[in-house]
């Protein structure tokens, strides 16, 4: 009888191993605040990343005008909008003389490159560059570029000052499975950007354009949007109670600038910026995570703007 017994017990286990596995639950990581230092001038771009609620790296946002950018035998020529960086494209050969005032000046989409670049034949015969304000405010000027070849080793361009003055010819030297390369006018190719999965978010300036077609510099967080960050929002929970079982309740953006600046208000007649704070941003990062966020303050404990704190939670 208990040889019996002990057969009917073992088939129970069996059967409930094969259909009833019990299922771990989600467990959310631990709620962090951090605080990222763009300075009083908003002179920094820091690239943040989120698992690991740090920065990763930081740049004074001078150092660089040009970024190409090649996926999929695609290439983009994308420009520093944090200086408020502008292009006109010049159908005319290169030691010709341009006049400023006739040209079109064009940003860059904040949306990112599907959305539109003020360089959309990289090929141009001429490529004139506003290059915006430098850190005290006054004007970087102008230079013009033309691109004569890109192939799997190297991007050939040539540059000048409008009166044809500096005019020099550039090589940069691509490497195996790199597909993101700066350049400055003034100090040549320089290294910006971090490896592409190693950040999510990066706090910067950057060049907004409204509906009505005006452009003005405002700083915020752009995403890694090209490698697959996402972004929605959340404007009716609590930030305590939003967890994993809610993602598929939000609909995902991917725009580099959905986070962007509004998460502040800025009162013209205090010169105060104020948090809203029921915005809570869902976030996708480069690994697949899920976090929320949420800003908290914009000065540090002196009372100087330019200092975003916020915090975030793994979902």
């Amino acid at each position: 009888m208990k040889k019996y017994f002990k057969y009917i017990f073992l088939l129970v286990l069996f059967s409930c191993e094969k259909e009833e596995l019990p299922i771990q639950p989600h467990i959310p990581g631990n709620s962090e605040v951090n605080q990222i230092s763009l300075l009083p001038d908003y002179s920094r771009q820091v690239f943040y990343h989120l698992n690991k609620n740090e920065t990763v790296s930081e740049n004074t946002k001078t150092d660089w005008d040009l970024l190409f950018y090649e996926n999929n035998e695609e290439h983009h020529i994308i420009l520093n909008s944090s200086t408020y960086a502008k292009s006109a494209s010049v159908d005319l050969e290169f030691d010709s003389e341009i006049n400023i005032s006739e040209l079109d000046f064009i940003s860059d989409s904040p949306e990112g490159i599907n959305s539109g670049l003020s360089i959309t034949n990289i090929y141009s015969k001429t490529i004139v560059v506003d290059r915006g304000f430098n850190l005290n405010g006054t004007q970087r000027g102008y230079k013009k570029f033309n691109i004569l070849e890109i192939n799997n080793e190297y991007i050939d361009l040539i540059i000048a000052n409008l009166d044809n003055s500096q005019y020099e010819e550039v090589r940069i030297h691509k490497e195996l499975g790199k597909e993101k390369y700066t350049y400055s006018f003034d100090d040549g190719v320089v290294s910006i950007f971090p490896e592409d999965m190693s950040w999510d978010l990066l706090f910067t300036q950057y060049t907004h354009i409204f509906n009505d077609g005006t452009t003005y510099l405002l700083t915020g967080v752009l995403t890694n949007y090209l490698n697959n960050v996402t972004v929605s929002i959340d404007t009716i929970n609590e930030f305590n109670l939003i967890n994993f079982s809610d993602i598929d309740n939000y609909n995902f953006s991917s725009n580099q600038d959905f986070i962007g600046y509004g998460w502040k208000n800025y009162n013209h007649s205090s010169g105060v910026f104020t948090i809203i704070e029921n915005i809570n941003y869902i976030i996708k990062d480069v690994n697949g995570f899920y976090f929320k966020m949420r800003f908290i303050d914009y000065y540090n404990e002196s009372g100087e703007k330019g200092y975003p704190k916020f915090e975030i939670q793994k979902l």
